[in-house]
């Protein structure tokens, strides 16, 4: 759509000059005696109906009817499901007035980290009250008369678990003590995000969290619409799953290929998203595009494992 108001915007500007132009005697003096060259007008009237085809059928030509996919509300329903695994395990219980509708990824990903250092320094624990997850993060510690040198150690804490770009403070009401989380910096893009659940597919079947996450980067960038070629789409241009569904289905395939192959380069050359009868009877390291995407995303992934994507720890993504 964007193409085709572009295409009528120039078309307007064209004709406005045109029609301005002709205003001027010596511009309709001159075109007359232009004009009455038959071999000018025959090749005149033969370039403007070959443009006009061209404009018609492009304007015709009916738009990609594929539904878009909305990150956002992916990502709030994959915040909104892990808040409530970690009540139905018990870690937190969510109070009464808490809404999942509008749950700031940004804050829900580190709620398992700020729960983390709550329990390491608070010697018996109750169970904490999630109270409020948009843009503020609420969670109220409960039955505690004093919480003060407690509650100084767990800022401490998550200042430096959590950076610079939250802020947490403490405030005592009774003996309810309600920690506040702010995120104050630029909102997460799709790597970022992607980051948690790519770490949860690793673990689950036993994969780098690191090479799926360069993968992904390498196939779609993080681009949920991706379209490749046969058909193919999403965030590893696959034949199934929608949205974050790839991302758990691209680690399957990645321990497939890790055990089909002697190699991780053979694993991973096996996964590129491109193909063809011809190059996939080449062997890949004499195929220079396929062997350049390979050594790409093994670099890739040890820039993600430098940024802390590990399968020893949840992520707390960071800009790149």
């Amino acid at each position: 759509m964007a193409i085709k108001a572009l295409l009528i915007l120039h078309i307007s500007i064209v004709i406005f000059f045109t029609i301005f132009l002709c205003r001027s005697p010596k511009v309709r003096a001159w075109s007359k005696a232009i004009w009455k060259s038959p071999k000018v007008r025959r090749r005149g009237a033969i370039g403007l109906g070959f443009i006009l085809a061209i404009i018609i059928a492009f304007l015709a030509y009916p738009s990609s009817d594929t539904p878009q996919t909305d990150s956002e509300q992916i990502f709030q329903a994959y915040s909104s499901a892990k808040v409530s695994g970690l009540a139905a395990q018990g870690a937190i219980v969510l109070d009464s007035s808490f809404q999942d509708g509008s749950i700031k990824p940004e804050l829900a990903y580190v709620l398992p980290t700020i729960l983390k250092v709550y329990n390491d320094i608070v010697e018996k624990p109750t169970t904490p009250r999630l109270l409020q997850l948009n843009d503020t993060l609420k969670l109220s510690f409960d039955g505690y008369k004093q919480f003060k040198n407690r509650g100084i150690r767990i800022l401490k804490k998550l200042q430096q678990d959590l950076g610079k770009r939250y802020t947490a403070d403490i405030q005592s009401r009774g003996s309810s003590h309600i920690l506040y989380v702010v995120y104050n910096g630029a909102p997460w893009d799709n790597e970022q995000l992607v980051s948690l659940p790519a770490t949860e597919a690793s673990l689950q079947n036993q994969v780098d969290p690191a090479i799926l996450m360069s993968l992904i980067c390498h196939t779609s960038d993080f681009d949920f619409n991706y379209e490749g070629e046969k058909n193919l789409s999403g965030l590893l241009a696959l034949d199934s799953g929608n949205g974050l569904e790839q991302v758990f289905i691209g680690a399957q395939h990645l321990r497939a290929a890790l055990a089909a192959n002697a190699t991780e380069e053979d694993a991973i050359a096996s996964l590129y998203p491109i193909h063809d009868i011809q190059r996939d009877r080449l062997p890949w390291k004499k195929d220079p595009l396929k062997a350049t995407w390979v050594k790409e995303v093994l670099n890739d992934a040890q820039f993600y494992r430098n940024n802390g994507i590990t399968p020893s720890r949840e992520p707390v993504p960071s800009q790149r």
